[in-house]
């Protein structure tokens, strides 16, 4: 497998999603939970590099037996492959793809007043974002977006799409120059991309965030702090209400198999 390092970029997420764990978590497990995560969302794909283990250790506050229990775990998955040597290390393997069964599953479970709640959550972190993220993006900030929303609008299928999605709204929390918010936009997006299904194609919710993504841009590109903050709010609270009705069309039908 052709592997290249993963970028600075792509460590300091993967830095940031530390708290997005579950509670109850040995140190170990919530590392390797930290690196499955930076792999569904995307941060860290097929073919990228890990860091050497002391480095990676150093990085993540962790003792190299720590790491390298964390490692183990991930390879038992097959989510990465370790090769020693000069010129070894870890490499991501493969992509975490959740079927529908387990993401339906996980959305039937969930109330209405949890995605309520998340939903909330994710309004006030989208709208503060892209209100920051008008008066501070740089150029390269913008550009990144703008390469998130094409490589959003131009998706093959579903699961790709909700992936740039998902880091098109983490990418307007970078553009705002926080830290806080990022690491909560990462946090939050890790906890959302296990309840998405069901998309409904270019006509439905997908082809509504295209747009929406764009007037996000918009705002941002021309420095309109009250309109980049008012798109971001609607868009997120828009793809909350997509969720609540899928849930609750899930909860008004028969479980399979029972």
């Amino acid at each position: 497998m052709e592997s290249a390092a993963i970028s600075t970029s792509a460590l300091d997420l993967l830095l940031l999603l530390r708290g997005s764990e579950p509670e109850g978590l040995g140190r170990a497990d919530q590392v390797s939970y930290q690196i499955e995560t930076a792999i569904l969302m995307g941060i860290l794909t097929e073919g990228d590099r890990l860091p050497t283990e002391s480095v990676l250790a150093g990085e993540l506050g962790i003792s190299p037996i720590t790491l390298r229990q964390s490692l183990a775990a991930l390879r038992t998955k097959g989510l990465i492959e370790t090769s020693r040597g000069r010129s070894g290390g870890s490499v991501i393997r493969r992509q975490i793809e959740f079927t529908d069964s387990q993401l339906q599953a996980k959305l039937r479970e969930t109330s209405t007043e949890a995605l309520r709640d998340l939903g909330d959550l994710g309004a006030a972190i989208a709208s503060m974002s892209a209100r920051l993220a008008a008066g501070r993006a740089d150029p390269k900030n913008v550009e990144h977006l703008e390469d998130l929303a094409r490589r959003h609008r131009d998706a093959a299928d579903d699961r790709e799409r909700r992936r740039m999605d998902s880091r098109f709204h983490v990418a307007v929390s970078i553009a705002a120059q926080s830290s806080r918010l990022t690491s909560a936009a990462l946090q939050l997006e890790a906890e959302l991309m296990t309840l998405w299904w069901g998309h409904s194609g270019q006509g439905g919710i997908d082809g509504k965030s295209v747009e929406e993504h764009a007037a996000i841009l918009d705002a941002i590109r021309a420095r309109d702090a009250d309109v980049a903050a008012s798109a971001a709010e609607r868009h997120s609270r828009n793809e909350t209400e997509y969720l609540i009705e899928q849930h609750l069309r899930l909860t008004m039908r028969p479980e399979e198999g029972a």
